[in-house]
């Protein structure tokens, strides 16, 4: 290997590479805004259960919430986490940033 083989090597080496966090810390945030919520509906439904006088409205009575922390806890707070993990381990294992910031943002809000 020549020298100028060898200093194109070490100045490809030196390549910084910068990622999108911003989609990471959004998905971070909404997790930990459905946690909130999920684990909330949770306490009030435990509440409902142990204390049956606490349904007292037919449209927030145990029924009807169980279903909302449920699906709060499962879909909301697992899945933003799992796109969070995948968002901030992809582009860290492949090098690279995302293709496209624009459909990261499509894909949170949408």
């Amino acid at each position: 290997m020549t020298n100028s083989e060898s200093a194109a090597l070490a100045g490809a080496q030196k390549k910084t590479i910068t990622y999108n966090d911003s989609i990471v810390r959004w998905f971070a945030f909404a997790t930990m805004g459905w946690a909130i919520v999920g684990m909330l509906v949770g306490v009030v439904v435990a509440l409902q259960l142990a204390f049956w006088q606490a349904n007292v409205h037919p449209w927030l009575n145990f029924g009807r919430l169980r279903p909302l922390h449920t699906n709060a806890v499962i879909f909301a707070f697992v899945g933003n986490m799992m796109f969070a993990g995948v968002y901030y381990s992809t582009q860290r294992l492949l090098k690279a940033r995302l293709a496209s910031d624009v459909l990261s943002k499509i894909h949170f809000w949408g």
